[in-house]
């Protein structure tokens, strides 16, 4: 079991942290104790997230574009001066964009999807690996990877490839980091109710699509944001210390259901 107090004086980076499953996740570290940084685009949507979280004088806000290096960089700069360390890092922000055919995929689109679901996890794992290693006190990573990883689906082509290199990714820098006492792994959520989907259920156009793709998890409905947070929370704790390399579903069995 957890305990109340685990997360204490530690510090957690939390990207993507605006809204849906990042929003929860910030939640969950910053009622166990732990000082949250919630990294987001826009400063306004950030602030709104940070005061919907009770007891939320632990929790910092940082607006930045993460395809941006330089911007990365920026962040990175700010936790060291701020901080002087780093526990946890949970690279959650990604792009998801509307269904293209796979030949009709364009540049642009490609370059946005790996910059955002690859290459900023990447340099974000780069930079706090270093403060962690640097303090001697190791760590976790955590990156939010997707069923679509495994659970192919057409139209989501660009999407797919990036997320099966996120967990590839993964794998390979907890090979790398180990003996640093660095620990990666991945979660891998399939359809989630974030208030995105919700959105998706009321449009009558949507809705039939969504409820097929409900009817092909095994347990029978979407996984809830919190659901997928007790999973990150779970690999940052103590109980999961021997534990890298791992990709954790949470996706009711979604990804042993039927190809679409």
């Amino acid at each position: 079991m957890i305990q109340a107090n685990e997360f204490n004086g530690k510090v957690v980076l939390v990207t993507g942290a605006s809204q849906g499953i990042g929003l929860e996740i910030a939640r969950q570290f910053s009622e166990l104790g732990a000082c949250v940084i919630m990294v987001g685009r826009h400063s306004e949507k950030l602030d709104i997230a940070k005061n919907s979280i009770n007891n939320n004088f632990k929790i910092f806000t940082y607006a930045c574009d993460l395809s941006n290096e330089s911007e990365i960089e920026g962040l990175f700069t700010f936790i060291r001066k701020k901080f002087q360390r780093l526990d946890f890092l949970v690279n959650n922000v990604g792009a998801y964009s509307e269904k293209t055919a796979w030949n009709e995929i364009d540049y642009d689109l490609w370059l946005k999807t790996f910059e955002t679901n690859v290459l900023s996890a990447y340099f974000c794992m780069v930079r706090a690996a270093d403060i962690m290693a640097a303090n001697q006190t190791g760590g976790a990573i955590v990156n939010i990877g997707s069923s679509a990883a495994l659970h192919l689906k057409k139209g989501r082509l660009h999407y797919s490839v990036t997320k099966s290199s996120l967990h590839t990714l993964s794998r390979v820098a907890a090979m790398e980091l180990a003996k640093q006492r660095i620990r990666v792994n991945v979660v891998s959520p399939g359809p989630t109710a974030t208030e995105t989907v919700k959105k998706w259920m009321a449009d009558p156009e949507l809705r039939e699509q969504e409820e097929i793709r409900r009817k092909k998890i095994p347990l029978g409905r979407y996984a809830e944001p919190v659901e997928i947070a007790n999973a990150v929370v779970f690999l940052c704790s103590n109980m999961a210390e021997f534990i890298t390399c791992a990709i954790l579903p949470v996706d009711g069995g979604y990804t042993i259901g039927e190809t679409v």
